[in-house]
C-alpha cells in the first residue's frame, strides 16, 4: 500500500509540473491538442497507480515526449500563422456586419439553434440585434451586439449627455499580427493591403515592426509596435 501511495505522489507531483509547462488555460479554453494532451497524460498516469509492476520509467518517457511536443507545437502556432491555422484552425465570422454567413454555418456544423443559444448565452434574444458573431478556435461564440442595442460607454457621451448618431465600430480586425499580413481578415474586413501599407507608411513603420495591427469597421486603427527583445 505504501508503494502506491509514494507512486501516486510522485506521479502527481510530475503531472503538476507538466501542466505548468503548457501554460495556464481553464479546461474550456483547451484547444484540441491541449485536450488530447491532458487525456492522455491522465491515462498514463493511471496505469503506474493502480499497477505496481509497472516501472514509472515506462510513464515518465511517453509523458517527457507528449509533453515535449505540446512545447513544440506551442512554439510553433505562436511564432507560425500558417502552422497555428494547421494544427489550431482560424476563428471563423458566421455573422458579419450583420449579415448571417448561411454557408460558414454550414461548413463549421453549427445548426440555427445552437447558435440561437450562443446568442442567449452571451444576453442577446434576437440574432437581428447582432452586428458580428464569430466561433473562436477553442469552438466559443463571441458575440458583439450591433451600437444601438449595447448600453453606451461612457465616452460616447456628448457635453449635452446624448449618445449622437455614428458608424458602427463592428469588431476589430486584426490585419497584422507579429509582422504578418492576414488576408483572410482584410476579406472580412472589406480592406486591401494598400490600405494596410499607407497606415503603415504614416506612422513610418514596416509590416515586420509592428506586432499587432487593427482596423474596425468606422476606420479606427491601432498599432502596437514589437519590443525589441522579440
Amino acid at each position: 500500500m505504501s508503494t502506491i501511495l509514494i507512486r501516486t505522489f510522485i506521479i502527481y507531483t510530475a503531472l503538476g509540473f507538466a501542466m505548468k509547462l503548457m501554460g495556464k488555460r481553464q479546461v474550456g479554453e483547451f484547444q484540441i491538442s491541449e485536450l488530447i494532451t491532458t487525456l492522455l497524460l491522465s491515462e498514463l498516469a493511471s496505469l503506474p497507480m493502480t499497477d505496481p509492476d509497472i516501472p514509472l520509467l515506462y510513464v515518465a518517457l511517453p509523458v517527457l515526449l507528449i509533453i515535449s511536443i505540446e512545447v513544440v507545437t506551442s512554439f510553433l502556432t505562436m511564432k507560425s500563422v500558417g502552422a497555428r491555422k494547421l494544427i489550431v484552425g482560424k476563428p471563423a465570422v458566421i455573422v458579419c456586419r450583420g449579415a448571417l454567413d448561411q454557408r460558414e454555418l454550414y461548413r463549421l456544423r453549427i445548426s440555427v439553434s445552437e447558435l440561437l443559444g450562443q446568442m442567449r448565452q452571451n444576453g442577446i434574444s434576437d440574432i437581428a440585434d447582432v452586428e458580428y458573431a464569430i466561433v473562436e478556435d477553442d469552438g466559443r461564440v463571441s458575440v458583439f451586439p450591433k451600437r444601438n442595442k449595447r448600453p453606451p460607454h461612457v465616452d460616447e457621451f456628448d457635453k449635452n449627455g446624448a449618445v449622437p448618431p455614428e458608424p458602427e465600430t463592428g469588431v476589430a480586425h486584426a490585419l497584422i499580427v507579429d509582422g504578418k499580413i492576414i488576408k483572410e481578415n482584410l476579406k472580412t474586413a472589406g480592406r486591401t493591403q494598400d490600405y494596410v501599407r499607407c497606415e503603415l507608411s504614416a506612422r513610418k513603420l514596416s509590416a515586420r515592426e509592428v506586432l499587432l495591427l487593427t482596423a474596425d469597421d468606422a476606420g479606427n486603427v491601432n498599432v502596437i509596435k514589437k519590443e525589441r527583445h522579440r
